[in-house]
């Protein structure tokens, strides 16, 4: 919701546009991954970007810098409810897929429209927030908002 209502925008868009709330959730979890960092082991030697990891080391993967990269999403600081190339990393990927992940896709549909369609005047009461303190998981202490009945 925090960043809908800092791209007025593209909440104007999917107010008008209900039905394209799947893509929205998506590009709304690749802008703001919930999930910024995980560890993972090296099971066999690799090469990467001129880098060797050799087999037992463990990598540290930063999902939210993956789910910017200009060489997958053009324009990734651009908030575009309407990506048709989404394969972010919001939820890891492969064997390691969060397995909450279609629920959470399903729970951010239906809250998202739910309180857009609700409360159609829905603001930020400040332009200050205050984020978590925790590397790994992203996400706000408050999101203070106003609105109109």
């Amino acid at each position: 919701m925090y960043a809908l209502l800092r791209h007025p925008e593209q909440l104007e868009k999917l107010k008008q546009e209900p039905i394209i709330i799947q893509s929205a959730v998506e590009e709304l979890l690749r802008y703001d991954s919930p999930i910024q960092r995980i560890a993972r082991i090296a099971i066999e030697d690799v090469e990467i970007g001129g880098k060797k990891i050799s087999a037992g080391e463990q990598v540290i993967v930063y999902l939210g810098a993956a789910n910017r990269d200009p060489a997958q999403f053009p324009n990734p600081d651009y908030l575009d409810l309407t990506r048709s190339e989404n394969r972010h990393l919001a939820f890891a990927d492969g064997v390691h897929n969060c397995l909450g992940a279609a629920l959470a896709r399903v729970e951010g549909q239906i809250a998202i429209n739910t309180l857009i369609q609700r409360l159609p005047n829905l603001k930020l009461h400040t332009d200050i927030v205050e984020w978590r303190k925790n590397i790994a998981l992203r996400g706000l202490k408050a999101l203070p908002v106003t609105f109109m009945p």
